[in-house]
């Protein structure tokens, strides 16, 4: 079975007879090419054509006729759960993050972020007075806070925060 492109996704359409799941943990969900297996053990070959920028997400939809709808499962891992509780703090907690390079998710709840487990961010946020809590959760590409904005990467793409006609950015070398 070969899939090219993602036919929408379980959480707005609705699926046709039996659902069949590709379980991927949270660091697969980049990939755009590979071999899987699902539950019920077909193998799938995955090439898509046209990826998302953000990654594949829980729910979506790779093969779908009319016995079978096969989905990608993203699979719950250990997260670091921050919850701020101002602005201040979702400063914080961003730039702590993404100053170590990880990858950082909208939480469920308002002013929350999910974050995979590492024991030093932990330990940071203690130290910081940051609310936190180590949790299993899904981490779904399409909750992605962090992009990677280096030249070199296939997700690259241009950051806008707000639109103003009187921003600069000036570059000192």
């Amino acid at each position: 079975m070969h899939a090219v492109a993602i036919l929408g996704n379980l959480h707005t359409k609705a699926p046709n007879g039996v659902v069949d799941y590709i379980d991927l943990e949270w660091f697969d969900s980049q990939k755009r090419m590979g071999r899987f297996k699902t539950r019920g053990g077909q193998e799938v070959v995955m090439k898509l054509e046209n990826p998302p920028k953000v990654g594949l997400a829980d729910g979506d939809i790779l093969f779908q006729d009319a016995q079978i709808t096969i989905a990608i499962n993203i699979l719950p891992t250990e997260v670091l759960y921050a919850y701020a509780s101002n602005m201040h703090e979702v400063a914080q907690i961003c730039y702590e993050v993404g100053n170590r390079h990880a990858s950082l998710y909208y939480g469920e709840e308002n002013l929350s972020f999910k974050t995979p487990y590492e024991k030093p961010l932990q330990v940071l946020f203690e130290k910081l007075g940051v609310k936190h809590a180590v949790l299993k959760s899904k981490l779904d590409a399409s909750k992605r806070i962090s992009v990677s904005t280096s030249p070199h990467s296939e997700t690259s793409a241009p950051l806008k925060f707000f639109d103003s006609t009187d921003l600069q950015i000036v570059i000192k070398k």
